[in-house]
């Protein structure tokens, strides 16, 4: 391997076929080739080249060596140039971990368009609510909405989102209005059972803090599963805002308890390290951040 310049000065004299076009093509002088040359077979303990005063030809095993170091220089030129063209235009494939709910609603929407701006980017998105280990699993970004825990990771926080407490018109005139955070002691609640204490919900106003533990009615695994329940009038929910955004603003649900706060919880975009990012993963980090921010657009990106 150390004798890579002195092979690629080989090739370019057996393509120029003299050393003198070899030397002007590389900008070297004609003996500063000749001795590469020479030290390659003298590496190789092999000559590769006849020499007379008018023309060079291959030896049997300079013939058999261009065949193989000419195939494999061809390959390292091929992806130098890969390289290059991808700090011009990104090329490659992006495996980014995406919340399900959080996915589905704001970032698919967003992903045809992407794609058909940067034709040379395969995207592998991965929807999934659970936090997966992206140096064990291949994934090159990952879009979190979770408080982060300390990491070797390279974490980009964009904006909050707030869990609130939501439900149907039907639903309150059947079984009444709570006022209180412990009113919802005595309501069918609906629990998403990936959080950390699922069936306690904690709620702060002020300097009082409230903790309930709650029945539940439903449960899943997935927060569209909990607002479809919600929306059919099953229960309360205690849910991602920019999950019923719409359906607040149309009255399909209403909001219980805004004097409250419940948990607020960043989303962040992850990645494994801020040093040799290809363009690809980068401009998808930029598509992430642009979808996110549609939602929340009166929030300011968190710095970090």
């Amino acid at each position: 391997m150390e004798n890579l310049t002195a092979i690629s000065i080989f090739i370019t004299v057996i393509e120029a076929k003299s050393f003198s076009a070899a030397a002007k093509k590389l900008g070297m002088v004609r003996s500063a080739v000749s001795r590469h040359i020479t030290a390659l077979e003298t590496t190789l303990s092999t000559r590769l080249i006849h020499r007379t005063t008018r023309q060079l030809s291959l030896t049997a095993a300079g013939e058999r060596y261009y065949a193989r170091v000419s195939v494999a220089v061809q390959a390292i030129r091929e992806a130098e140039k890969e390289i290059d063209e991808d700090r011009i235009e990104p090329i490659g494939k992006v495996v980014a971990a995406i919340p399900m709910s959080f996915g589905l609603m704001h970032i698919l929407p967003g992903m045809a368009e992407f794609q058909q701006k940067r034709p040379r980017i395969t995207i592998d998105v991965r929807l999934d609510d659970k936090k997966i280990n992206l140096l064990t699993e291949g994934v090159d970004v990952a879009l979190r909405i979770a408080e982060l825990s300390d990491s070797t990771l390279v974490a980009k926080r964009i904006a909050h989102v707030r869990n609130i407490l939501v439900a149907t018109k039907s639903y309150l005139d059947a079984n009444g209005t709570p006022t209180t955070p412990q009113d919802l002691q005595d309501h069918a609640c609906l629990l998403y059972t990936l959080g950390a204490s699922p069936a306690k919900w904690s709620f702060h106003k002020e300097n009082h803090v409230s903790d309930i533990n709650i029945s539940s009615q439903f449960s899943a695994s997935n927060s569209l599963a909990i607002r479809e329940m919600a929306l059919a009038g099953i229960g309360i929910a205690l849910i991602p805002d920019f999950l019923v955004i719409e359906d607040l603003k149309t009255g399909r649900l209403m909001q219980l308890l805004d004097d409250w706060q419940s948990r607020t919880l960043e989303i962040s975009v992850v990645y494994p390290s801020r040093r040799y990012v290809p363009k690809s993963v980068r401009e998808f980090i930029a598509f992430l951040e642009e979808r996110t921010l549609l939602v929340y657009p009166l929030v300011s990106p968190v710095s970090g």
